[in-house]
């Protein structure tokens, strides 16, 4: 216990984001979260403010680090379709190859705090609503560019992904087989009309 007093601060929050993933938001007190971190509590405080903030910190490095990171990369006129394939075979395979069998630390986060925590679990259901957006968008140029035939309703196939995306982040949990997760990402890319020469 006790970093220096000039503590790496990117070191702790990735100490904090790994307590954090693997117990819960809720469970995480200060002093667990400090001790995880090796810093005293005080340190905690005075570098963190509180639990709350010390989490918007650990959901940016998290997400900066996500498997599905690369999607918010994609630019106008970039190929869409290739790029939602690997992140969703990357996360087959960081999902099954993960021996705490975590899933994903947002859907997790959300499962705990939406609806329960005001601040916490409004800030984690912002992210989903991104993310939502996001693939709204994607959607809708992977269309323009004749990636994906015509849909009808775009704002509906962009939640049908966000969903099954949160699904398989928690079936990963249980299914440990990334071939048996990835058998499930195909069938589900083959249903939205992704060509078959993709999802070999």
């Amino acid at each position: 216990m006790g970093r220096p007093a000039g503590f790496a601060r990117a070191d702790a929050v990735k100490a904090a984001m790994n307590y954090v993933w693997k117990k819960g938001f809720l469970a995480a007190s200060a002093t667990e979260l400090a001790e995880a971190m090796e810093i005293q509590r005080s340190s905690f405080y005075n570098s963190f403010g509180d639990r709350e903030a010390l989490f918007r910190e650990v959901l940016a490095l998290y997400g900066a680090q996500a498997p599905d990171a690369p999607l918010r990369q994609i630019q106008p006129g970039d190929s869409v379709i290739p790029a939602v394939v690997s992140v969703l075979r990357n996360v087959c395979h960081i999902r099954a190859t993960d021996a705490e069998a975590r899933g994903c630390l947002v859907c997790n986060g959300v499962a705990e705090l939406a609806g329960i925590d005001d601040r916490i679990g409004a800030l984690l259901e912002k992210a989903v609503k991104q993310q939502v957006a996001l693939m709204e968008r994607l959607f809708s140029q992977a269309v323009r560019q004749r990636e994906l035939p015509a849909v009808d309703d775009i704002a509906g196939t962009a939640k049908s992904f966000v969903a099954f995306l949160i699904g398989l982040n928690i079936l990963s949990k249980v299914v440990r087989s990334e071939k048996q997760l990835w058998a499930s990402c195909r069938q589900f890319l083959l249903g939205l009309g992704v060509s078959k020469a993709f999802v070999k």
